[in-house]
């Protein structure tokens, strides 16, 4: 328990120092007594890419077409309206879920990213897509502060990881990731594919495969998501 909360405490000040969302519609200025009918119809554009974790992990052979996996972000995301707290629900839904089989070269599982719930009964919807997959952080060595950089695509590519966050800089590898080259990655804005997971590929679609019986997810796994979501000031 200790080393988890370790983990979360570090991971927060990453996310928090490389993530930044592009808003849109910010008023330059407070609004005054007479203008609350104006704020109201405002609206905060979040574009860009950030984490969240599967608290629950996610494994195709237990997962079928149509159901529910939940997703925690792991730092707040602001916009011209407001802030949604980290630890906000983004939910998705499972596209496909297939668990390796007799003559089945591999198994796969791909997710939908739906809608962000957050505060109390408030919620967002989102179009996003899966950019990267990193291993859970939550183990007895405690959290690696190392840059996780470019990823394996389907083919066993390596992916430079070009695309970020507007606003967003990326992180230097911290000296003890440079010391250990077991070090787990932390996703940043600029991952891609699939990093620190034995066995797992992404296709450009954002479909995960492997040559395991089935593609399973630990709970904590880090996922990137390149999204859009349209918050309406309530």
């Amino acid at each position: 328990m200790k080393g988890l909360s370790v983990w979360l405490i570090s991971l927060l000040l990453y996310a928090s120092l490389a993530y930044a969302q592009d808003t849109q519609q910010a008023a330059p200025n407070p609004p005054a007594s007479g203008a609350q009918s104006a704020t109201s119809s405002q609206a905060g554009m979040i574009k860009g890419s950030f984490p969240v974790i599967l608290p629950k992990g996610a494994d195709s052979k237990k997962l079928k077409e149509g159901d529910t996996v939940v997703c925690e972000t792991v730092a707040p995301l602001r916009t011209s309206v407001g802030i949604i707290p980290s630890g906000s629900k983004v939910i998705a839904h499972v596209t496909q879920a297939k668990a390796r089989s007799k003559g089945d070269s591999d198994s796969t599982l791909g997710l939908a990213f739906d809608k962000i719930e957050y505060g109390k009964g408030k919620e967002a919807p989102m179009q996003a897509t899966l950019q990267a997959v990193g291993p859970s952080l939550g183990g007895s060595s405690g959290p690696d502060t190392g840059a996780g950089g470019s990823g394996v695509l389907a083919g066993g590519h390596s992916s430079s990881g070009s695309d970020s966050a507007p606003g967003s800089s990326p992180m230097p590898a911290s000296p003890n990731s440079m010391s250990n080259p077991k070090a787990k990655p932390i996703l940043l804005p600029t991952s891609e594919g699939v990093l620190g997971i034995k066995n797992l590929e992404m296709n450009k679609d954002g479909v995960l495969t492997s040559s395991n019986k089935e593609v399973k997810l630990e709970n904590g796994t880090q996922l990137l998501i390149r999204a859009e979501i349209q918050v309406s000031a309530q």
